[in-house]
């Protein structure tokens, strides 16, 4: 086999690679990806949307995952998405962070949002009560 022959069977071997997360910048946004025997030290972390709504959160350190090299070239290296292996990450919650089921969000953990929350009509910032009076009465629901 030529030198260049040898080269090009090694970029096409390097194209798809499933390997483990060792270390993550949130930062970069960049983890470490160890392929059994060499680790890449900053691979790109792939979004399943970048445009207006962007959506994408970071590996956690022990999850398996695909990572794409265009032209083979390591250095180029992007994390596709995780691998499901049966085992939980040791930095990973045990009960899912939201679950989307029957046209609803389950949410678990704490929600800050940055600006109002409308529910119904209802807005969570403006809204009034009425029936409001003194002492130990309650108020009538939100308008």
């Amino acid at each position: 086999m030529t030198l260049a022959a040898a080269e090009a069977d090694r970029r096409i071997a390097n194209v798809l690679q499933v390997g483990t997360i060792v270390s993550v910048d949130p930062a970069g946004p960049s983890v470490a990806v160890n392929l059994g025997d060499i680790t890449i030290p900053a691979a790109a972390v792939g979004m399943m949307r970048a445009g207006g709504l962007s959506l994408w959160w970071m590996p956690a350190i022990g999850e398996q995952v695909l990572i794409a090299c265009p032209g083979g070239d390591m250095a180029r290296a992007i994390v596709v998405c995780g691998i499901f292996a049966g085992n939980a990450p040791s930095d990973d919650a045990a009960v899912p962070l939201f679950e989307l089921a029957g046209g609803e969000i389950h949410f678990n953990g704490t929600l800050i949002v940055s600006g109002d929350v409308i529910a119904g009509g209802i807005s969570l910032q403006n809204h009034i009560h009425g029936g409001v009076t003194g002492g130990a009465a309650t108020t009538e629901g939100p308008q």
